[in-house]
């Protein structure tokens, strides 16, 4: 089961992917529609098979209350830096305004000369979390996973001291192409996280290389930061984006991005 949003004849639907169908939800608002499915109150009656409909994905949340990311949480990604691993993590904001969805054509940002790609596993909140205890009690706070890619004006971020200007930009944060609720799949502890652009190879990984897990980052932000339902958090990104290497090798128009989590999907997005 896919939890997500499209845009359909106009109008804003929030609904359920099942196989190949799609299941429209009466719901107008991010949290109820988690709240739906936490009570076991989805409707699953009434569909349409997806192959035969003309939409649009739109990010699965339409506005979620915080959207937190964590920087150099993989070590090779550190390494291709000049960087040693972090000891604390590294915490900074996108906002709603950042989202775009599944299949979007962003155009190139006019205010970097280095647009990059990062593909992250994103960490759907569902349960608010103030002060955790323990840090496996972090795993009863989540609600779901999604695919995730933190675009980033790299001269922008390397100019300044913090890193806002350069990754919060409007259209720098492909996300989806739907929210897998955490109860059906495993903890994705040990998945394959990747991106192509025009089919090659550029970062390969596994979640279980990330220098702060999963339950950790939400207790280590939930000491300062109270998390609430439909908040997301960005689990960093693995080796071998393009700014570092030789020679850089960023973004450019006409690009096609794919990435994924192997337990998770595939989010694709283009740059015109």
């Amino acid at each position: 089961m896919k939890l997500g949003r499209i845009l359909k004849n106009d109008k804003i639907e929030y609904g359920v992917q099942y196989e190949n169908n799609w299941y429209k939800q009466d719901v107008n608002d991010d949290l109820h529609f988690l709240e739906q499915y936490q009570q076991n109150s989805l409707i699953l009656t009434s569909h349409e098979n997806l192959k035969d409909m003309e939409f649009e994905w739109l990010p699965p949340l339409a506005r979620p209350g915080k959207i937190l990311c964590v920087g150099r949480n993989y070590a090779d990604h550190s390494k291709e830096q000049g960087k040693s691993p972090e000891t604390k993590p590294i915490i900074f904001s996108k906002y709603s305004t950042s989202m775009v969805g599944h299949m979007s054509v962003i155009p190139y940002p006019s205010h970097t000369n280095n647009l990059d790609y990062e593909v992250e596993l994103g960490v759907v909140i569902g349960k608010t979390a103030s002060k955790l205890k323990s840090i496996n009690e972090a795993w009863d706070h989540i609600f779901g996973y999604t695919i995730c890619n933190d675009l980033t004006a790299r001269d922008v971020q390397k100019s300044e001291k913090q890193w806002t200007m350069g990754k919060a930009f409007d259209n720098s944060l492909p996300i989806g192409p739907y929210i897998i609720p955490s109860d059906t799949i495993p903890k994705p502890t040990n998945n394959e996280i990747w991106l192509t652009i025009n089919g090659e190879k550029r970062q390969l990984d596994n979640t279980n290389n990330m220098i702060f897990s999963i339950p950790y980052l939400i207790y280590y932000i939930s000491q300062n930061i109270t998390l609430e339902p439909t908040d997301i958090i960005l689990t960093g990104t693995p080796a071998g984006v393009g700014f570092y290497m030789s020679p850089k090798n960023t973004l450019r128009q006409g690009d096609q991005i794919s990435s994924g989590v192997s337990s998770i999907g595939e989010l694709r997005f283009s740059i015109k």
